[in-house]
């Protein structure tokens, strides 16, 4: 069975204490007892393997076996989903998170349904964050992603496929052999995109792209199209 795994800010000691709500589910939900091992990450690669030494609904300090570092993965795939209604972005946060997407840039299409004043994107940024560090531990993720308070699309990565239902292209077919740097994905929301969207993003470099006959809900294609821009590249599968 795999081990436990937490973060921390940092794992650069020989010991590393983890305490407030991490420690209260690694007691309660976990039952962690001492003498167990559990992984612990910085969230930036650098992976340990640790043995508990005091354990606490409050604190628990573990002792560092072993470290590691793993390398950014490559391509950096960065996801730009339209914000849907209701508390659908917090499933999309928690999926990319699970299957690996490194890079979530929400935004607030033409066609989307809601819309937040600065007050509420402060708070539900804070939440979705909350949800993609839940997901990294259990999903043990080493390198945490990047989460974005919502906000217009800004630079480009190299390659960005825009998820369209009338562009003529397949999403596989647009994907080249060799990998690019970074690899993005934009999703438009419940109405879908506007044509002027389409058109300013096609302007900036990016390509529209499809993923078949079928018309999936947003929640759908931001899952199904990372996934596969995942898989191409050996990041899944």
């Amino acid at each position: 069975m795999t081990a436990p795994h937490f973060f921390a800010e940092r794992v650069d000691s020989d010991h590393i204490s983890i305490t407030g709500d991490d420690a209260r589910h690694a007691v309660r939900a976990l039952r962690i007892r001492p003498r167990e091992e559990i992984t612990v990450s910085d969230g930036r690669g650098t992976v340990v393997r640790a043995r508990c030494a005091e354990v606490s609904p409050s604190h628990l300090r573990v002792d560092v076996i072993a470290r590691d570092h793993i390398q950014k993965p490559d391509p950096l795939v960065i996801v730009f989903p339209a914000v849907p209604k209701g508390g659908k972005l917090e499933t999309i946060v928690q999926k990319l998170t699970e299957i690996g997407v490194d890079e979530i840039h929400p935004w607030f299409s033409a066609r989307s349904v809601v819309h937040w004043d600065a007050a509420k994107a402060a708070a539900r940024t804070q939440r979705i964050r909350a949800v993609a560090r839940e997901a990294a531990m259990q999903s043990r993720r080493v390198w945490l992603p990047s989460v974005s308070e919502p906000g217009p699309i800004g630079d480009l990565p190299e390659l960005t496929l825009v998820l369209h239902e009338e562009a003529r292209e397949g999403l596989i077919a647009a994907m080249p052999s060799v990998a690019p740097r970074s690899v993005g994905l934009v999703i438009g929301p419940e109405g879908g995109l506007d044509s002027d969207e389409v058109e300013r993003l096609v302007e900036a470099g990016a390509h529209p792209v499809s993923l078949g006959g079928s018309i999936l809900r947003t929640e759908t294609a931001a899952i199904v199209g990372p996934t596969l821009v995942l898989a191409r590249y050996n990041r899944l599968g």
